[in-house]
């Protein structure tokens, strides 16, 4: 039966190209596969079978499909593509030859860049990982390869991109064990080295390079989104060697042709992106970390030096934090900003694990590299001589961190990123003698990056609205990390009880600040009760002061009531019981005269 349905697959593609007529009817035979219907096969017994195999029909169906892939038509490589990829959910369904047709993909990806790189040499001489017992040598592939451009090279990287989300949609682990472990393969066996002479600006290939450039990251961020970064997988080395590579093509060897074009400024955000769902690995490899550093101060020192201190760069515009909007930077400064501190910090806090196992050498050295990383980015954010002028260095201190936190404000996705990252500042100034950094240096980066500090600030921000804290608890997009920073923050306050106490200045909320307006359904509302009689005392005088902390006690106290509601209702989407017990031991230190 699966041979029958090949060969009609076949004959379609060879007797017509009416992309949209083959889209429909390869659907047609996906949905017969899945159909429990056995009265289907019926309608196929007039299907002539077109070759000896159904593996034969599909190395003939992918080679015409690729053919008109590489057309310079953009409108003809668009319907080949979506026939493409119908083509492989049919292949899905049928349970036979994925693992055949994604090599098939991938060897035409191969010899098709391998022409394009090196235009005078012969890719089909070349030792293919394929093999040519898998390739049927009837195939004109010349014919394939001697009209290819970038431009080809891109559209088969997209077709790669789309299969790969489409079969990753269908939750099957296998299918997509399969694809990254050809892919890998295949991305290994490339001579990227080849393409270090490119120059984006010769004519012919700037943007159609730029193009492929932006597919290739795109599958690379849709790969790595699905592979655990610890994980020394054949794909996720390949892509970790790559992007480096990627970034000097695009940009020169010392990042002098960062055009702000449209596309290269998207090229750089999904780089961006790239390197933060690889930056697990920073925490592991001391060497990756130093080298990230110098990749981010060569490639975005634009970004990276920029002042976190612009009050009106954000108006609650998503447009105009768009990557592809060519004036706006701070969608892209975020993402810079927070990876380069997770580069130092990873170097700076280097574990005991580290200090026993050798595996970064001498681990004092490697802490002085993330100390003089930091300190090179602050030296450009901070007024100088701010150590010699006591009143400057605390109002500057003050702004600074303020502002530092509103930038991430706008942006869920990454805020409990930075937040989380910057909860390690505290052990680390603790541990760190002269030895390493000079004492001022620890000092100015614990005043600043003070968690403590830092958490009063971030409610300060949320103008200590509880519901906006709940909402981000119960969200799916932040809630696991919004948890995991409440209750770091939790326990550094109840281990620093004076510092919560007496926090230093009570930071102004103006019509700038930040504050998201939430509608919550009616238990939320509900659970948000009176405060306890123990707890309102007669401290109007202190209040009067307006006192931190008696804002952030009260929204914390709010907050807890509100989960404890919730999750009694069984309405809170996952298990609070520690952050609840958190909340409460925090609720007896506020009781405490």
């Amino acid at each position: 039966m699966t041979r029958i349905h090949y060969s009609r697959i076949c004959r379609l593609i060879t007797d017509s190209l009416h992309s949209v007529t083959v889209l429909n009817k390869i659907k047609c035979s996906v949905y017969e596969f899945d159909s429990d219907n056995g009265d289907l096969g019926d309608s196929l017994g007039d299907i002539t079978l077109c070759h000896s195999s159904a593996y034969e029909c599909l190395q003939t169906i992918t080679h015409d499909l690729v053919f008109i892939l590489v057309a310079e038509s953009r409108y003809v490589r668009h319907l080949a593509g979506n026939v493409i990829v119908s083509l492989s959910e049919f292949v899905v369904a049928s349970r036979r030859y994925w693992e055949e047709f994604v090599q098939l993909l991938c060897f035409y990806f191969e010899i098709v860049i391998c022409k394009v790189i090196s235009p005078s040499s012969d890719p089909l001489r070349r030792d293919i990982y394929l093999g040519s017992d898998l390739i049927n040598l009837k195939l004109d592939l010349r014919s394939v390869v001697d009209n290819a451009g970038w431009g080809s090279v891109g559209a088969i990287v997209s077709v790669l991109c789309t299969v790969l989300k489409t079969v990753k949609d269908e939750d099957n682990e296998k299918v997509v064990q399969v694809y990254l472990d050809v892919l890998g393969s295949c991305l290994q066996n490339i001579p990227w080295d080849l393409c270090n002479g490119i120059l984006v600006d010769d004519i012919g290939v700037g943007n159609d390079f730029f193009e492929f450039i932006g597919y290739l990251v795109q599958l690379f961020c849709s790969v790595v989104s699905v592979v655990d970064p610890e994980d020394d997988t054949p794909a996720f080395n390949a892509i970790y060697n790559i992007f480096p590579k990627i970034l000097k093509w695009c940009f020169g060897e010392l990042g002098e042709n960062c055009h702000h074009t449209s596309i290269s400024q998207y090229i750089r955000y999904k780089i961006l992106v790239l390197m933060i769902r690889l930056s697990p690995r920073v925490d592991i490899h001391c060497t990756t970390a130093v080298s990230w550093l110098n990749l981010i101060r060569k490639y975005f020192k634009d970004l990276l030096f920029e002042s976190v201190n612009q009050p009106d760069a954000d108006q609650d515009d998503c447009l105009k934090d768009s990557p592809f909007n060519i004036t706006s930077h701070q969608h892209l400064q975020r993402r810079v900003v927070f990876l380069y501190l997770r580069c130092a910090f990873s170097l700076i806090g280097l574990t005991e694990r580290h200090k026993k196992q050798g595996l970064c050498g001498d681990v004092t050295s490697w802490s002085k590299e993330g100390f003089t990383a930091l300190y090179e980015w602050l030296e450009k954010q901070l007024p100088e001589n701010i150590l010699m002028n006591s009143d400057l260095y605390d109002e500057s201190c003050k702004s600074f961190t303020k502002s530092f936190i509103q930038l991430y404000m706008h942006e869920d996705d990454i805020l409990f990123e930075v937040l989380l990252q910057l909860t390690n500042t505290q052990p680390i100034s603790q541990e760190l003698t002269s030895s390493v950094v000079g004492k001022d240096m620890v000092y100015l980066l614990s005043d600043i990056f003070n968690p403590v500090h830092l958490f009063h600030i971030f409610l300060s921000e949320l103008h200590y609205d509880h519901q906006v804290l709940l909402d981000y608890l119960i969200s799916k997009d932040t809630g696991a990390s919004c948890a995991e920073y409440l209750l770091r923050c939790l326990r550094i306050i109840c281990d620093n009880w004076n510092s919560f106490l007496g926090f230093p200045f009570r930071v102004e909320v103006g019509r700038e600040s930040f504050h998201k307006q939430r509608k919550l359904q009616s238990d939320l509302d509900s659970a948000s009760d009176e405060m306890p009689v123990s707890l309102q005392t007669d401290d109007n005088n202190k209040r009067n002061c307006k006192q931190p902390f008696y804002d952030a006690r009260d929204c914390l106290l709010q907050l807890k009531k509100s989960v404890a509601s919730l999750h009694q209702k069984d309405l809170f989407p996952y298990n609070p019981e520690v952050l609840l017990r958190r909340l409460t031991r925090f609720q007896e230190l506020c009781s405490m005269p």
